[in-house]
């Protein structure tokens, strides 16, 4: 299990190759997820109304798959707000950021793209009859599978500050994951990192949707304009990938001892060492 560094790390010693194989990764990694959890919000094809611990699963065993598929390669963030804390934490070199939301934005989009290339038109949207004019009843759309859903009696500042409190845990979550001290309990890291999504999301479903990640918000989002109140996906999370980040490392972290230095190893979630 590689440190979580004691100085932020600016550059790396990585090729042009191994920098588009890190975007690969995170790209197909993303992909999956947004592909996977998304498909179990698909009303339509279903039947009725999808069960919320069904959604939760989805997405949990999604996160899983992801994670052990290219958790070795390119760490499997899949979330800008993991990237974030891992460059805080001094575990990803800043240049590296910009590569993986790159991959993590484009993949997102693309298994988004995948779900709507077979899912019937008429099913890949929420629909509500409603009257457009004097004794005339259309069916109108109101949001696109999957896009980010708000509780309508919350306000956007408070469904900001359910996603901050959402994320903010899985990020710690994260950060326990990647301290050297955890090293000796990594046995089912991905099964454990995927039912904790599923976890927070069980919880914080019925009030934001408990999206926690920027990528995932904006894939349904940008393919059908769902932009309301879409500034709270990004400030929530994004601002719990840098707090949390900063918490750990400045409440939680230890140095590590020198014995333990040559016993680093590639944990999911975690990038090789870029010193």
């Amino acid at each position: 299990m590689g440190k979580i560094s004691e100085k932020f790390i600016l550059m790396d010693k990585l090729s042009t190759v191994e920098r588009v194989i890190l975007c690969a990764s995170e790209l197909f990694g993303t992909a999956i997820l947004v592909f996977l959890g998304c498909m179990s919000c698909a009303i339509g094809l279903s039947g009725g109304n999808v069960p919320h611990v069904q959604i939760s699963f989805a997405f949990g065993l999604a996160v899983m798959l992801s994670v052990q598929t290219f958790g070795h390669i390119s760490g499997s963030h899949i979330n800008p707000i993991i990237t974030i804390a891992a460059a805080v934490t001094g575990q990803l070199a800043f240049i590296e950021v910009p590569i993986y939301f790159i991959g993590q934005f484009v993949g997102a989009f693309i298994g988004y793209g995948l779900l709507m290339s077979i899912t019937p038109e008429h099913h890949q949207a929420k629909y509500e009859l409603r009257h457009t004019g004097l004794n005339i009843t259309e069916n109108v759309k109101v949001l696109g599978v999957c896009s980010p859903q708000m509780n309508a009696e919350l306000s956007g500042l408070q469904v900001m500050f359910c996603e901050f409190l959402l994320s903010l845990l899985f990020v710690l979550i994260v950060c326990s994951v990647w301290d050297y001290r955890n090293a000796n309990k990594h046995d089912s890291v991905a099964l454990k990192l995927g039912l904790a999504i599923t976890g927070l999301a069980l919880a914080g479903g019925p009030f934001s949707g408990a999206n926690m990640n920027p990528a995932r918000s904006f894939a349904p989002a940008a393919w059908h304009g769902d932009w309301n109140l879409h500034w709270a996906y990004w400030i929530g999370p994004i601002l719990a990938g840098f707090v949390g980040g900063a918490l750990y490392r400045i409440l939680f972290t230890k140095p590590r001892p020198v014995e333990v230095e040559d016993t680093i190893e590639i944990t999911p979630l975690k990038q090789r060492n870029t010193n």
